[in-house]
């Protein structure tokens, strides 16, 4: 019996992009500024050390309530937001991103549980930029970054 594997890329989805909006190419001696907003600790902690392996500058927040005094601070060029979130969820982080002047231009990716088509209407219209699906690979988060930073890895 031969068992043929399936490129390995191929098991994980690559999430969906739903703006054309991307960052200018940078050197590659810079790090991209990414912020991690996600209300279960555990689940923040892991996705922000796998980004920084993957060479991002991150910082990650629990919860949407400290977002705009954080990045008042410390202005990140992609944010990605956790869409169930208590008190503040992610699209009403993302509505604040959008129409504070300094982070109007942030890449604002969502990454939740929530399958996309629930959520991309809304998601388009509070101001996200894609959408990966939480429980996949790392990988599928790094390659949509990858996409909409335009920034190799």
């Amino acid at each position: 019996m031969i068992i043929v594997a399936a490129h390995p890329m191929a098991l994980f989805p690559r999430g969906v992009r739903w703006t054309p909006r991307t960052r200018p190419p940078q050197p590659a001696t810079r790090r991209r500024r990414l912020l991690v907003v996600d209300d279960h600790l555990p689940s923040a902690e892991a996705i922000s050390a796998a980004l920084s392996i993957a060479g991002y500058d991150v910082q990650f927040i629990q919860g949407g309530h400290a977002v705009i005094s954080v990045v008042r601070a410390w202005i990140p060029e992609i944010a990605v937001l956790d869409i169930n979130m208590p008190e503040i969820d992610g699209f009403a982080v993302a509505r604040e991103l959008r129409k504070d002047e300094p982070t109007h231009a942030i890449l604002i990716e969502a990454f939740t549980a929530q399958d996309e088509s629930t959520i991309r209407a809304d998601g388009i219209a509070a101001g996200f930029d894609a959408y990966c699906q939480k429980g996949c690979a790392p990988e599928s988060l790094l390659h949509l970054l990858e996409e909409i930073a335009l920034r190799p890895i």
